[in-house]
């Protein structure tokens, strides 16, 4: 298995011409997603931190394309030889949420689905204030599922625990 490192994630991100704001906003998921790692590795349950790094870092590399960002990113980053990085990046999104190729299923690949749901911009807040942003941002009017769906992964991950 081969993971970037942080550092080679951002040399990707800056060849990639990502956003500045895309940018921060994946380093903030990043150090969310490091707490909870944090909050998991003191239950005694292994997590594959690299893995989940680089699949913070680089889950949002195709944000602007007009196109489907998740599977341009996913097609990217596997291009790039880091296939296991592409899958939890193919598992962050909402779009595709009723389809089981798209549903995060390992530990890392929910850690990112979830970080990514607390961080807005690079702000981490609750889940119904990013939820909220979501339906404005995107023009969603229906929402309720997916933040049902968040809410499980959520209690999964953390339990009764709070990362802010």
């Amino acid at each position: 298995m081969t993971i970037p490192t942080k550092e080679e994630c951002l040399k990707i991100l800056e060849k990639e011409n990502v956003p500045s704001n895309i940018i921060t906003h994946l380093k903030a998921v990043h150090d969310f997603s490091m707490k909870v790692c944090d909050v998991l590795e003191k239950r005694g349950i292994k997590i594959n931190r690299n893995l989940a790094a680089a699949g913070a870092l680089l889950h949002d590399i195709r944000k602007t394309s007009p196109n489907d960002h998740i599977i341009e990113g996913y097609e990217l980053v596997k291009s790039l030889g880091f296939p296991e990085v592409a899958e939890v990046i193919k598992k962050h999104g909402l779009m595709h949420i009723d389809k089981d190729e798209f549903v995060p299923k390992t530990l890392e690949e929910k850690i990112i689905f979830y970080a990514d749901k607390r961080v807005k911009g690079d702000k981490v807040v609750g889940l119904n204030e990013r939820f909220e942003y979501i339906k404005q941002r995107y023009g969603r009017d229906n929402t309720e599922k997916e933040l049902e769906f968040t809410k499980k992964i959520e209690k999964e991950l953390l339990g009764d625990e709070r990362v802010g």
